[in-house]
């Protein structure tokens, strides 16, 4: 199933589907368009954003964007990757789980009968929620019978004595299931009805060919804040996002903190109405989503892990008014603008990949284990960067970043013919530099802006690259430079490196500095 499939659901059940570059997008309330699939994570351009609203009369759109964007409120998506098992779990978690299955048969159900007999599942969670009046029978019928001859949507169920006592909905696009509704009766959760039901079809799910993860919820704008505390009792993960709900230009100025207030006192008055539920949590996230992300009001399941997403407090060098410091996920956008300028596409494989796969290509960087990337920051400009790896990085960050690379293919087929990217895909250069017995790390790309070259900023990240590389108990370093590149030749060889002649080839350089003592 693709997200053709998904968006011909959302059109059965009556809603209008819009295709734009980026995402499929419905009305998911009036004048409010939703993104989906809900998983996606899209960079939608002003561009694209203004004439979907003009020429659609939409007053806000709301979607989910990767937590290094620029604006956005920050958020989290939940989901669910192997391994998984009930060891994992704690264990009350664990022994409701087994508590659970024995009083509960799970099975796939026809959506007929889920039309028909899941409605007082659904009716009753929603009341738990305090959402009862967001949807109706009528809602609920249409949108299991559309799903009914669908390639790719299931759905499971918990029964009790040939009753339903929970059930849920799930669709599958490509290598992830998504669960788009989840429902249960009050009279069956003492006896553990979901986490029966939770862990069975999350094992049968996760077991398929092909499969990678499980999406199940993107943190709601207008449930209570409990709501997926399940969740995570049941082992689900956290994926970091920022939540954009973007407002017509032509309304954009009315959408203050007045609004809000007084939004926020109408929903006092009639908490179960569902219209002015979503207009307080549009203007929330809206609101909260324009201040820096470190003064914006954090889910409280996000608070323990927030310090490490906030600019560093470590700096490893100073120079006159620049910092050299570790980069953090907002530095993203910055370190591929930088990049770009660094490095021409005549000369440089990644560049001529295309930003998404630049995009990738430092997202890994910044995020893995074994990789870091120093930054040197003027104030908040950032003026130069350096990447490191702890390993040959080649095939481990092409593997990371296969996909836009694939994509990048695509758009830039010329790109196939190019007789040095073979030769990084190959591994060729990456398995001679590292040796997998020795703690070799590598340089990967060192870039300053040619406004602030001369200054020293060089060979403060490449003094910074060292002390890191200690640290981490390295023996040694490598990096390559183009031959003609006789600026970062001196610089590397100031530092200490030698060439190995072994190594360079026609167009590049290796080098290597000991750090054993």
């Amino acid at each position: 199933m693709n997200a053709d499939v998904f968006a011909e659901w959302m059109r059965r059940q009556g809603y209008r589907v819009v295709r734009t570059e980026s995402s499929y997008w419905y009305n998911a309330a009036p004048g409010v368009l939703q993104a989906f699939p809900y998983h996606w994570v899209i960079t939608p351009s002003a561009s694209e954003i203004r004439p979907l609203m003009m020429r659609h009369g939409i007053l806000a759109v709301r979607y989910s964007t990767p937590f290094e964007f620029t604006h956005g409120v920050a958020s989290y998506h939940i989901t669910l990757r192997e391994p998984y098992s009930l060891d994992q779990l704690k264990a009350q978690a664990r022994n409701g789980v087994k508590t659970g299955l024995d009083h509960f048969q799970i099975e796939r159900i026809p959506f007929e009968r889920l039309a028909t007999e899941g409605w007082l599942l659904q009716q009753d969670t929603l009341d738990r929620q305090g959402r009862l009046r967001s949807m109706t029978r009528e809602t609920w019928e249409r949108l299991c019978r559309s799903a009914s001859d669908l390639d790719g949507f299931e759905a499971w169920a918990a029964t009790s004595d040939g009753e339903l006592a929970a059930a849920v909905i799930v669709a599958r696009q490509q290598s992830i299931f998504s669960v788009p509704f989840a429902m249960s009766h009050r009279r069956f959760l003492g006896n553990h009805v979901n986490n029966a039901l939770f862990y069975a079809v999350s094992k049968e799910l996760l077991g398929r060919e092909g499969i990678e993860s499980l999406f199940y919820t993107v943190q709601s704008l207008d449930a209570p804040a409990n709501v997926d505390e399940f969740k995570f009792r049941m082992g689900l993960q956290i994926k970091f996002v920022r939540q954009c709900v973007d407002f017509n230009p032509l309304i954009r100025p009315f959408a203050t903190p007045m609004a809000h207030r007084f939004a926020r006192k109408l929903l006092q008055q009639d908490p179960s109405n569902p219209h002015i539920a979503k207009a307080e949590g549009m203007l929330r996230f809206h609101l909260e989503g324009r201040k820096p992300i470190g003064e914006q009001a954090w889910p409280e399941r996000l608070l323990a892990e927030r310090s490490m997403f906030l600019p560093p407090s470590k700096c490893f060098r100073k120079l006159k008014d620049i910092l050299v410091t570790s980069a953090t996920p907002f530095d993203i956008n910055a370190l591929v603008d930088l990049h770009g300028v660094c490095f021409s596409k005549h000369e440089h494989i990644p560049v001529r990949l295309g930003r998404p796969f630049l995009m990738a290509v430092y997202r890994w960087f910044v995020s893995s284990p074994d990789t870091s990337v120093l930054v040197a920051r003027q104030g908040g400009r950032l003026v130069g960067f350096t990447t490191l790896s702890d390993h040959p990085y080649n095939l481990p960050m092409l593997w990371a970043c296969r996909r836009e690379m694939f994509r990048s293919y695509l758009r830039h087929p010329s790109a196939l013919f190019d007789l040095e990217l073979f030769q990084r895909l190959g591994g060729i250069l990456a398995n001679r530099l590292g040796g997998s017995a020795e703690k070799v790390a590598q340089i990967a790309f060192t870039g300053v802006d040619p406004a602030f070259q001369g200054q020293g900023i060089g060979k403060a990240l490449k003094a910074a690259s060292i002390s890191v590389c200690r640290e981490r108990g390295m023996v040694a370093i490598s990096t390559g430079v183009r031959r003609q590149n006789q600026r970062a030749r001196r610089l590397n060889e100031q530092a200490g490196f030698v060439e190995v002649p072994s190594l360079s080839t026609r167009r590049l350089v290796y080098l290597r500095l000991d750090l054993r003592d």
